[in-house]
């Protein structure tokens, strides 16, 4: 396996080969060549633009709101050095009589100040056009925002503030635009974070996340998410070809590039504190029916599938008598014995009780971040330190539902002479998340059971022991969960400038991640007769596994820039490698000797362990070329030279190019006449393609054989080891590749105070894994993938924005973002297009189903009882009431025809939806007042949501309310607020039911069934089809900053107190049951239900910032 990965560099020795690459960048850095430095006698190296100072000039940086800003760079113009403004805003710089000082910052318009004698001043900075000299980090450097040329979009740390948030990823939805976010597997629980994909889906084969760099060193999602999002200074989204092509292969489906906050030079040390304390209420859950309705419309569903009534007219009196009056009877006589002297799972309960309440809580979120961060005129240092606890929403077995996270941060950048720089940085994390087990079903028991449990089932029995059915038992004594996953980074860079505009950088990182994981399931006692007895279910087991995970990369790269008249040209070029080596252990064992203990020698049975190893790597070469004209003509050409150990020698390695370019129009002397209305505007076209390893498994192109300790059949009187035989490989797999068109415009209005953005692309991503030609049945296995599929994504992203003031107290700016994608298979390989698997025209996301306009009425029935256009289908048993499916396909007239199952004969099928996320879009708005002389108070609200999404309403949802039957009797319940007791009722419905509900033969659902008897009504259809579109009020935040007077009587630099709200409403379609969150419609862990899982939450917190 080593011999793999030394091949994929292309080299018996790479890691040599990297070092040398190295030494020859770092040897051109230290020789002494005439003209980029002047050399003294002693061979010390001057600064060229030191300069004398004779006083010094002592004053504060405000905007034109009042506010201080800190980190203003100030700097005396056509000199090195300077400074930067303290967190008050305060700054000190020594200058001489004649010297010009600029001040500088992000978002902001440059000043000048011209120095003559004055020791104090007070500068202003106005916001403006400065935006477009905003310096954005980008692949391997930085570049002005205006000299853009690719799709790139900047989220800076005032988006992020003060949200309740336990991860950064969910920070970014409603300020990103064109990324679609997904629930993950585990719901909302502790520590679970959403999955983004930029522009949608780019991948048949996989996920495909973007790749995360943080300060510039390459890792993942999973990294990310571990951030303190106190810590996060900005993040740089790059979402086409052009922008994200200098990554090469690892980044296809895009790149985060975050930056962290750092001391700035001449800094005087600030020391923060951000405290946060959340009230976490859960949302989106069912308010079930009360117990004798729901217990009437139970009956109903035994009587439509021709069985005796479930509850009698005795039980029917005792559950109406205690909901209309509750107290009245006994717990004896709400939950009888048995016939074996048990109280059973409370089958013959007959409380009511509403199981969400019983077992779901608020709960209480904290967050601390430490910070101290400044810097000398020739060091920067910064170190925080971070903790997050998140405990869960679920009574009883709160200890052991919880997410804890601890971070680290912290590093320094010194200079070692003028034109050498060295920096270290660090970074660990330790995240535990503890969960119940549940006697090894996990959660899934739980959400189960209280989307169906019974209101008649009581909570205890009249013993005062938890019944049997109520899951608390097993959440309680069933086990736990316990995963710590520890990261750490190490990075170690050098940065030199031997000349004016040669910069050469080095850097080394080695990272570690190390996860140790344990599960214990326990036996769970109950006491459910009534003369004492105890009784034990389930098996006592424990697993344990440990993952080691050891990371470097090297990465090295030199630019050099110069300006000659209009023209500015800048070249680069650099290489990086990268190795990753995996290993893990895992162990379980049986029948615990002791329980609760966390031991397999404690074991007694079944004793397993195994080992596994796993190693990938990869290298390339890369570069770039810049080109402006002055400030008019702007061209950036990128190429990368990648290998990848996944594929087989001649096919790993690819080149792959890219180009793009824009156009200032508003810098042109025909411009001038519209510039005071329409003051930026900006064309950008690119196009370019990358490779996509595609999160394929490693060495497809090598042979396998597996072992196992034991042959199926006997030989002699013992089984014996065996190893299977390969299977076919396909030597000849490679790169996918996705290739993409973006055209894009910007403009900015009314002195800036209007801005829109367009942005519209085409991704083709093609030479996908897909299907083989069909082989001969005889060959006995089947054909490997082939590089043969192909689909497109084509979408848009536009933004607008406004801001202004009113008078000179008042502020307010609205942002709007509106993104769409779409993807169709252009090439599949396939006999032919049958519905339900990829095909060639497919849109990505399609639904078919039936056209169903009405329930079956009398008229629709022959004499003898049958349909007259037949629904058999489904079922031989149809009743007036049921789903009559319409009548598409003419050459079947008499009956419902599914054709062939294909798309070109679908019988009466048709696309009647669509699952894929159209029109993401998100609206934020801030308002801000400052007082004279007692400070300023903010207000923001973010909107976010969806415009159109469509799902099928099943029965794994409760969406048929009574009829939404499974096979299995107990797992149904009946909801209040929406259209559930909205079913058909006729003269055969029962008294009692249409006493309480009346006749309603015009009705939306059908009649309920039990078991599998009410699955002919439930075959996917417009009439029963769910639109996703919401609108949610994603967060509303309300700040207030102390005034400077008061904070300099505290002795603070800063004190900002705020509270903040998290998804506080909701504004949904008609058609999507409130219990249903718009956002986790997907299929999760628990039987791919939808609808069930962890719940999402609200976030009502209050929070303190300080500075000292």
């Amino acid at each position: 396996m080593k011999n793999c990965i030394c091949d994929v560099k292309c080299s018996p020795f790479p890691f040599k080969k990297v070092l040398r690459y190295v030494e020859i960048l770092t040897f051109f850095s230290l020789i002494n060549l005439q003209g980029f430095a002047f050399i003294g006698s002693a061979g010390e190296i001057k600064n060229e633009y030191n300069h004398a100072v004779d006083q010094t000039v002592k004053g504060v940086v405000r905007n034109e709101k009042g506010q201080p800003l800190g980190g203003v760079s100030i700097k005396v113009k056509g000199k090195s050095g300077g400074t930067k403004t303290n967190a008050d805003g305060s700054f000190s710089i020594g200058v001489k009589a004649g010297d010009i000082l600029i001040f500088s910052y992000v978002g902001y318009s440059n000043a000048e100040l011209n120095i003559t004698t004055q020791s104090s001043v007070e500068v202003t900075l106005k916001e403006g056009d400065s935006k477009l000299d905003e310096v954005v980090v980008v692949g391997y450097g930085t570049q002005k925002k205006a000299n853009l040329t690719g799709a790139v979009q900047v989220i800076t740390s005032k988006d992020l503030e003060n949200r309740p948030a336990a991860n950064v990823t969910a920070l970014l939805q409603g300020n990103a635009n064109g990324i679609a976010f997904s629930s993950p597997s585990s719901g909302f629980a502790p520590g679970a974070a959403q999955t983004i994909a930029i522009r949608g889906t780019a991948s048949l084969n996989s996920s495909t996340p973007p790749l995360v760099v943080i300060d510039g060193i390459p890792t993942n999602m999973e990294d990310f998410n571990t951030l303190n999002p106190d810590d996060v200074e900005s993040i740089t989204v790059l979402k086409d070809a052009a922008a994200s092509a200098i990554y090469g292969s690892r980044a296809p489906y895009g790149v985060l590039m975050v930056t962290l906050k750092k001391g700035r030079r001449n800094q005087k040390p600030i020391f923060t504190y951000s405290g946060n304390y959340s009230i976490v209420k859960p949302i989106n859950y069912p308010n079930p029916q009360d117990a004798y309705t729901f217990a009437l419309v139970r009956n109903e569903s035994y009587l439509n599938s021709q069985q005796s009534v479930y509850f009698n007219p005795d039980q029917l009196a005792i559950i109406k008598g205690n909901v209309e009056n509750p107290g009245k009877y006994t717990q004896e006589e709400l939950v009888p014995l048995l016939a074996d002297g048990s109280w059973g799972w409370g089958q013959n309960g007959m409380t009511n009780t509403n199981w969400f309440k019983v077992w779901l809580k608020n709960s209480q979120r904290q967050s601390h971040e430490l910070s101290l961060r400044g810097g000398t005129e020739k060091t920067n240092y910064f170190v925080s330190a971070g903790y997050l606890n998140q405990p869960g929403i679920f009574k009883f077995i709160s200890d052991i539902d919880n997410y804890k996270r601890f971070s680290l941060n912290g590093g320094f950048n010194t200079d070692i002479n003028n034109w050498i720089k060295l920096g270290f940085r660090t970074r660990y994390s330790l995240a535990r998340t503890v969960a119940p087990t549940f006697q090894g079903a996990g959660m899934g028991l739980l959400y189960g059971f209280m989307y169906g449990a019974w209101p008649v089932v009581p909570v205890k029995n009249p013993n005062g022991e938890y019944n049997q059915s109520s899951r608390i038992n097993p959440g309680i004594q069933g086990g736990q969960s316990d995963n710590d996953e520890h990261r750490l980074d190490n990075v170690l860079e050098l940065n030199l400038n031997p000349a004016k505009g040669w910069d050469i950088h080095v850097d080394g990182t080695w990272r570690m991640f190390f996860q140790d994981y344990q599960s214990l399931n326990n036996q769970v006692i109950d006491r459910f007769y009534a003369d004492g007895r105890t009784t034990t279910s389930g098996s006592s087991s424990i697993s344990k596994t440990s993952n080691f995970s050891n990371y470097w990369t090297i990465q090295a790269y030199t630019s050099y820039n110069r300006s000659i008249g209009r023209h500015f040209v800048k070249v680069q070029t650099g290489i990086q490698a990268e190795e990753t080596n995996n290993r893990g252990l895992s162990g379980s064992g049986k029948n615990m000797l002791i329980p609760n203990n966390y031991s397999i020698n404690l074991s007694q049975q079944n004793k397993t362990a195994s080992d596994a190893m796993s190693t990938w790597s990869t290298m390339g070469y890369f570069g770039r070329l810049n080109y402006d004209y002055g400030g008019r003509f702007l061209l950036e050409l990128n190429g990368r030279y990648d290998g990848s150990a996944r594929y087989a020698q001649d096919k790993r390695w690819g080149f792959f190019p890219s180009a793009s370019a824009g156009w200032n129009v508003s810098n042109e002397k025909f411009w001038d006449g519209v510039k005071r209305v329409v003051n930026f505007a900006k064309l950008r076209v690119s196009y370019g393609t990358l490779g996509d390893q595609g999160n394929i498994a490693n060495f497809l192109y090598i042979p396998t054989l597996s072992v196992s300790p034991n042959t199926p059949w006997v030989f002699g009187n013992q089984t014996v080891p065996y190893v299977n035989t390969p299977g076919i490989l396909n030597p000849d797999i490679t790169w996918n590749k996705i290739t993409t068109f973006n055209i894009g415009a910007e403009t900015k209005f009314l002195d800036s105070r209007l801005s829109a953005e367009l942005e519209w692309f085409n991704r083709r991503s093609w030479d996908m894994l897909g299907p083989p030609s069909p082989v001969p049945s005889v060959l006995g296995t089947s054909a490997p993938y082939v590089n043969n599929a192909a689909f497109v994504t084509k979408g848009f992203e536009l933004q607008l924005g406004w801001k202004d003031m009113i008078g000179k107290k008042l502020d307010y700016g609205v942002r709007i973002y509106v993104a769409d994608a779409q993807s169709t298979i252009t090439k599949y390989n396939v006999a032919k297009n049958y519905i339900g698997q990829w095909y060639p025209g497919m849109k990505m996301g399609d639904i078919w189903g039936y056209h169903v306009e009405r329930l079956l009425n009398t008229g629709d029935f022959n004499p003898d009882g049958t349909l007259k256009t037949s629904q058999n289908l489904f079922s031989s048993k149809w009743y007036p009431g049921d789903v009559k499916y319409e009548k598409l396909d003419a050459k079947h007239p008499n009956e419902i025809y599914t054709g062939d199952g294909s798309v070109e004969n679908p019988g009466d099928r048709k696309i009647i939806g669509n699952t894929t996320p159209r029109y993401n879009y998100s609206v934020n708005v801030n308002v801000g007042y400052a007082f004279n002389e007692a400070g300023r108070l903010d207000f923001s609200m973010l909107l976010q949501g969806v415009a159109k999404r469509d799902q099928v309403g099943n029965y794994s949802m409760y969406y048929w309310g009574m009829g939404s039957e499974t096979g299995n009797n107990s797992d149904v319940n009946v909801y209040k607020g929406e259209k559930q007791l909205d079913f058909y009722r006729d003269a055969t419905t029962s008294p009692e039911l249409l006493a309480k509900l009346g006749t309603n033969t015009n009705a939306f659902f059908p009649r309920p069934y039990i078991g599998g008897d009410g699955f002919k009504n439930f075959q996917p259809s417009d009439r029963y089809l769910i639109s996703l579109a919401y609108m949610r009020v994603k967060n509303v935040q309300l700040t207030y900053s102390l005034p400077t007077r008061w904070l300099q009587r505290a002795k603070l630099q800063s004190c900002k107190v705020y509270f903040s709200g998290e998804n506080m409403f909701t504004f949904r379609s008609a058609s999507l049951p409130y219990w249903v969150d718009p956002e986790m419609p997907a299929s999760n862990s628990y039987s791919s239900w939808v609808g069930r899982n962890y719940f999402q939450q609200a976030n009502y917190s209050f929070g303190i910032n300080l500075g000292f």
